[in-house]
């Protein structure tokens, strides 16, 4: 996985310690035979969820959901195509009070290639309050052990 490397001009600042396999189905594509810009978000959203379950060592539960997307922004570099091998790859760059940056790539996992680099801010949030609440210590520590480094 990669560290501090450039691709497309993008910057990715640490290493990948989590990567999800991803399996591609028909009704991805869109008629250019590619897959479809829209459909990338619910690969990033399956990855999300398999990294915080790597993170917290439990499976997530959808009615306790604690974090919900602020901002999203995500740059298509490559097509992707029905019969590739892919996964996406997921860390988290940063924490602050109430958020924390995620990086997500979709990328080839025979070349290597990146097909599309999504950065989302994610808030804290408090589902009984409906409010953003700061990020719980144990939240911090558990992604920072899982990273790797502190955050």
């Amino acid at each position: 996985m990669e560290n501090k490397k450039q691709k497309h001009g993008i910057e990715i600042k640490h290493e990948f310690h989590c990567e999800t396999p991803i399996q591609l189905r028909l009704m991805d594509l869109d008629t250019l035979g590619h897959v479809n810009n829209g459909v990338y978000f619910n690969l990033f959203d399956l990855a999300k969820s398999d990294y915080f379950t790597k993170v917290t060592g439990k499976p997530a539960d959808p009615g306790k959901i604690e974090v919900l997307i602020a901002n999203i922004t995500c740059d298509f570099l490559a097509e992707t195509h029905f019969n590739e091998n892919v996964a996406v790859r997921t860390l988290t760059e940063s924490i602050g009070e109430k958020s924390f940056k995620l990086i997500q790539a979709l990328v080839n996992t025979d070349t290597g290639q990146y097909k599309c680099i999504c950065s989302q801010v994610l808030v804290h949030f408090d589902p009984e309050t409906r409010a953003t609440t700061p990020i719980r210590q144990e939240w911090r520590d558990k992604i920072s052990a899982f990273e790797q480094r502190p955050l």
